[in-house]
């Protein structure tokens, strides 16, 4: 017998699914209400991405040793480089090209949050001493006429690089210890195997499992290994923390198809990635870390691999163009505070609560175009429709224009927002009196990347509040084909047309 996600048995067959039912400890309110708070503390806060971190240290280390090597390089011509000789120059050239190649074989860039400080120390050790020694060997076999002042500076670039490499060991352990580094997880499926696995893993700095989740409510422990139940898969998605989570592993045994098939239907409208753990029967749980289970051991479902270059590229744009942008409208932005003030009583700026990158909530500034409702905060959100009587005269000028939107640059330059990405949008919005997020199974996709002041979807003509399922799937089917192609140059490309679009736009309410 297997189980649906609607929690209706389904005769289908032993075959299909083969976990040990597990007895639940407890299943009342208040234990639940215990295993919120307790998955509360398993999250930290302030988490760094490694494979950024890795970048990042790397970068160090090269800007280290391009100095050192310019300056040697520099030391040896006697001020003038052009007349370096390829004596010299060659040892230190090889110096640049080694130890950064050493360095990344020995694993230093590869930040593995369980890993011994002193087993990193000694392995940055090895890699820098036999760099050292290679770029002395050369210049003493094609007898280099500096070869006395290459080996010193040998030994002073070792030495720098040796300090660092103790004190990234230290930071990389200090925050392992403090759940920094760790990837937040989710299980679906309360199996036997996710026991057997959790209890191996037990604490592991490369893995954090927040809490499980299982349709079979009536059969899932209070906490399974540790990790707390949560509830069902209704409850993920309604679930606080969910924006904090990096991944959801279905660990259902994949030999159960159909309940397969129907919560990975489910769990695909979520904005994280979803991962199927594979062959559940074959590994060794006292042989495979979560790591391993999350990395290689689990078949990506749903979600795209973050593309740090990408992600950098796309950070530089922000604040390059968005503190330019800044300062040219700063000006602008205190003639219409002003103006706003004069209109109407109030504050000049509004700040309204918006979902950002993984549905987390932020505080979205823009100038206030409604008359001032000092109850509002404790309103249900309602769309602007035409001719709508909150509007103000002058609201009503900054909402055609798109001026009101300008302090967002403000969320751009802070990192909550992008120049360009899907428009933030109210939490549990509504269109039509339903939930958008109801109408649109792909809704949560658009929180994958940071909100932007512009988008794809608004220089295609979808702008302004939603009325209509149509037109809300229309605008998440342009926001989904965004994310698809972001780029450097396709963001520019969105930033060239954003103006024309707008002024030429007579049509939607805004």
């Amino acid at each position: 017998m297997k189980y649906s996600s609607s929690r209706q048995p389904v005769q289908n067959g032993p075959a299909n699914d083969t976990s040990e039912t597990i007895r639940p400890l407890t299943n009342d309110a208040a234990s639940l209400t215990r295993a919120q708070i307790r998955a509360q503390s398993r999250t930290p806060e302030h988490r760094v991405n490694r494979k950024a971190l890795g970048h990042t240290l790397r970068s160090v280390d090269l800007a280290i040793i391009y100095v050192l090597t310019g300056a040697a390089t520099l030391f040896l011509s006697e001020g003038n480089f052009l007349t370096s000789s390829i004596r010299d120059v060659l040892p230190l050239l090889g110096f640049v090209l080694v130890t950064p190649w050493l360095l990344t074989v020995a694993g230093q860039y590869h930040i593995t949050p369980g890993r011994s400080a002193v087993f990193r120390i000694a392995r940055a050790l090895i890699a820098i001493g036999v760099a050292g020694a290679l770029t002395t060997m050369l210049a003493l076999s094609i007898g280099s006429s500096g070869s006395a002042e290459i080996a010193v500076f040998t030994a002073i670039a070792a030495t720098s690089l040796t300090i660092l490499h103790v004190f990234y060991a230290g930071l990389i352990r200090h925050w392992s210890k403090a759940g920094r580094l760790a990837r937040n997880i989710v299980l679906v499926g309360a199996t036997a195997n996710a026991r057997k696995l959790l209890a191996a893993n037990e604490g592991s700095d490369s893995v954090n499992v927040v809490g499980v989740f299982d349709d079979r409510k009536s059969r899932s422990p209070a906490q399974l290994a540790g990790a707390p139940y949560l509830g069902d898969t209704r409850e993920l998605f309604d679930w606080s923390l969910l924006p904090q989570i990096d991944r959801i592993v279905l660990t259902v045994t994949p030999r159960a198809e159909a309940r397969v098939k129907t919560m990975l239907e489910k769990l695909r409208a979520l904005p994280q990635p979803v991962c199927l753990l594979m062959d559940e029967d074959g590994f060794d749980p006292r042989q495979t870390s979560l790591e391993d289970v999350v990395g290689v051991h689990a078949t990506r479902m749903s979600g795209e691999e973050e593309r740090l270059g990408h992600l950098f590229a796309k950070r530089a744009q922000d604040l390059v163009v968005g503190s330019a942008l800044l300062i040219c409208a700063l000006p602008v932005m205190a003639l219409i505070a002003l103006a706003v003030r004069i209109d109407s009583s109030g504050p000049s700026l509004f700040r309204q609560q918006r979902e950002g990158f993984n549905g987390r909530r932020i505080t979205v500034l823009k100038f206030r175009t409604m008359r001032h409702d000092p109850k509002q905060s404790s309103k249900a959100v309602r769309q602007v429709e035409l001719d709508d009587p909150r509007v103000t005269r002058l609201g009503n000028f900054l909402r055609k224009t798109s001026l009101d939107e300008l302090p967002q640059f403000w969320n751009v330059i802070t990192g909550d927002m992008s120049l360009v990405g899907p428009r933030p949008h109210a939490p549990s919005m509504k269109t039509g009196g339903t939930e958008t997020s109801n109408l649109v199974a792909e809704y949560a996709h658009r929180h994958r990347v940071k909100p932007g002041i512009t988008g794809w979807a608004q220089v295609n003509g979808s702008r302004g509040p939603l009325h209509t399922p149509e037109a809300a799937r229309e605008r998440i089917q342009w926001d989904i084909d965004y994310i698809a192609k972001a780029g450097f140059l396709f963001d520019l490309w969105i930033m060239a047309k954003t103006l024309p679009a707008l002024l030429g736009d007579k049509i939607n309410i805004r």
